[in-house]
């Protein structure tokens, strides 16, 4: 058996990456990932959790069924864009036509080496840093696999340091970033979604190369709305809390500038010096708040 190095009895820490241990995986599983063949026309929506990953494959999943009609399944989107690193539970070698769908939060140095060779298409999906670490917050209360945080005061600052599923947000921003150029990658901001998703769905269908209709559009942007998804089961993950892996919806609010609920002044002075410290030589800027 692997010898795991544990952060707590729910964290597990491999490749400088912060791993669920009742999800079951070993350094093993992660390491073989790198071997799994990957076609070219294969693409990765990959994002740090919490940044927006359910509504960006719901957007993937109704541009590739508007291009691809006759490859339209009759299955939840969890099943047709697997997640790569539960691929032994989410059926990940299943035979599926081409272009495959696939999400994963892992770093670039864990990704499938084929991603890079072969100039497969990913699309990065990045949410301001606050409203990440309020939503996971939330999730941490919700995904049985995590701890439910102390408090948030604990958990804000397990997120600062690191700590949090899956690591810091600020090194998985910037080691996507410095890969833009091995990679044919398309980044998205969660902020932008909101404001203008019809907007972010034509710029995807270019960079994915899929000719849709002005009406096609339309429709994706309809079912891609988080009214619509909330209802949806095929997005929702509800039946994950029918099998009682979520305890309480996944969707919650879907907004930019929820962080001003929980953040007291001195957190977002703190916050926004680990900001300046971390981030201040890339050249991203990010939408704190949209008001409604």
């Amino acid at each position: 058996m692997d010898s795991l190095d544990l952060l707590s009895p729910y964290l597990f820490r491999y490749k400088g990456k912060n791993f669920a241990v009742k999800e079951g995986l070993k350094p093993k599983d992660l390491d073989a990932l790198q071997h799994v063949e990957v076609h070219p026309s294969d693409i990765y929506l990959i994002t740090y959790p919490k940044s927006g990953t359910i509504w960006m494959q719901q957007i993937l999943v109704k541009i590739m069924d508007a291009a691809h009609p006759d490859q339209v399944e009759e299955a939840t989107n969890r099943i047709r864009v697997p997640w790569l690193e539960g691929s032994t539970v989410d059926n990940f070698l299943r035979e599926r036509p081409d272009p495959r769908l696939y999400r994963t939060h892992l770093s670039p140095n864990m990704l499938p080496h084929g991603v890079k060779t072969k100039r497969t298409k990913v699309v990065y999906v990045m949410r301001n840093p606050k409203d990440v670490l309020v939503s996971l917050y939330h999730f941490a209360h919700s995904w049985v696999m995590l701890e439910t945080p102390k408090s948030f005061e604990d958990f804000f600052q397990d997120f600062l340091d690191g700590k949090a599923f899956m690591g810091s947000w600020f090194d998985h921003v910037r080691e996507y970033y410095n890969e833009k150029d091995q990679m044919d990658i398309l980044f998205v901001k969660y902020e932008d979604m909101l404001k203008d998703v019809r907007g972010e769905v034509v710029k995807l269908c270019a960079f994915l190369e899929k000719a849709l209709t002005d009406e096609a559009i339309d429709h994706v942007v309809e079912m891609s709305t988080f009214k619509h998804m909330k209802t949806d089961p095929s997005a929702n993950y509800k039946d994950l809390i029918e099998k009682q892996r979520y305890q309480k919806e996944t969707m919650r609010k879907g907004v930019a500038g929820d962080w001003k609920n929980f953040f007291t002044v001195a957190q977002n002075e703190l916050f926004d010096r680990v900001f300046t410290e971390r981030m201040n030589n890339l050249p991203l800027s990010f939408t704190w708040e949209i008001k409604q």
